[in-house]
């Protein structure tokens, strides 16, 4: 008989968290731990996904990333450890927070929050929640703890917020020529991948690289308007090298980070830096990821 495998979510109640969380659970053979800060809560969203969670199978266990006593009994006997926690201030100390505590109660693997383009190949400086990232897998390596990674390019849901699109004006804007491809999936697609990565011994120490669909910006365009029947105006923004530069002088300028972090993240995907060169879909055949088409045909736009 196949000893089930214990694996607690950290961030369980976030976008993605709650999807990992399902999906997990989903596979029928895991126990799955969705890690909150507080069993009680005083938000009503999180009451219902908290209650969710719980009348599927998950067994909710109170941890706080930045308190690490709270992460050691959240930790015990615990196989897999995945991260989904979102880019903010906890994302560096109380990741590292968790590795410790993850390394401490003898967990077998760790699974980082990236869920992004291959930012192993940016370079400090080009994107600075990635930089984030980054600095997690470092001391990720550093520890000895056995690791997975998956990248997924970048999530669909956000398809219409990329700088690509200036839908107000109706207007489609790129850099370059257009013709790099781009990686992208759903964050429900995201998750099942990551709930079959957690049981792969192949992925130790390893990427898991997915993609839902790879597209052009010109090809991402015409499937925009075919699926929406909405024509866009096509406008050049320019060379990656006067994007770059574009980017540097909003960064020097920018009040907030917004301002210039969701073309720090195209730069990674039209410039190839961040591209995906090993996408591994083929090896879960039983997932079939959604294609842009099919996601923006949904009235996804």
């Amino acid at each position: 008989m196949t000893t089930k495998l214990t694996v607690l979510v950290a961030g369980a109640t976030g976008m993605l968290g709650t999807k990992i969380v399902s999906a997990l659970l989903d596979k029928g053979n895991i126990d799955v731990r969705a890690m909150v800060r507080s069993l009680d809560d005083s938000k009503e969203e999180n009451r219902q996904k908290k209650g969710a969670m719980k009348t599927k199978g998950a067994t909710l266990i109170a941890g706080d990333l930045m308190q690490p006593e709270t992460l050691l009994p959240a930790c015990a006997g615990v196989d897999v450890v995945v991260s989904a926690i979102g880019n903010n201030e906890v994302t560096v100390p109380g990741q590292k927070n968790l590795i410790d505590a993850a390394k401490q109660q003898g967990v077998k693997r760790f699974i980082p929050s990236d869920y992004s383009v291959d930012y192993r190949k940016l370079d400090y400086g080009d994107n600075d929640n990635l930089d984030k990232r980054k600095e997690v897998f470092e001391y990720l390596q550093q520890s000895g703890l056995e690791y997975t990674l998956v990248l997924n390019g970048a999530f669909m849901e956000f398809i219409t917020y990329m700088p690509l699109f200036d839908l107000k004006n109706q207007i489609f804007q790129y850099w370059g020529d257009g013709e790099m491809p781009l990686d992208l999936t759903t964050t429900d697609d995201t998750a099942k991948y990551v709930a079959e990565a957690v049981s792969d011994p192949d992925l130790a120490n390893m990427a898991l690289e997915v993609a839902g669909d790879t597209l052009t910006s010109k090809q991402l365009k015409a499937i925009y308007e075919g699926a929406t029947g909405s024509k866009l105006t096509e406008k050049s923004l320019g060379s990656i090298a006067e994007m770059q530069a574009w980017i540097t002088a909003k960064k020097a300028s920018a009040k907030t980070l917004n301002e210039y972090v969701f073309h720090q993240y195209m730069y990674a995907m039209v410039s190839g830096k961040g591209k995906l060169d090993t996408i591994g879909n083929d090896r879960y055949p039983h997932i079939k990821p959604i294609t842009v088409k099919q996601f923006l045909s949904k009235g996804n736009s």
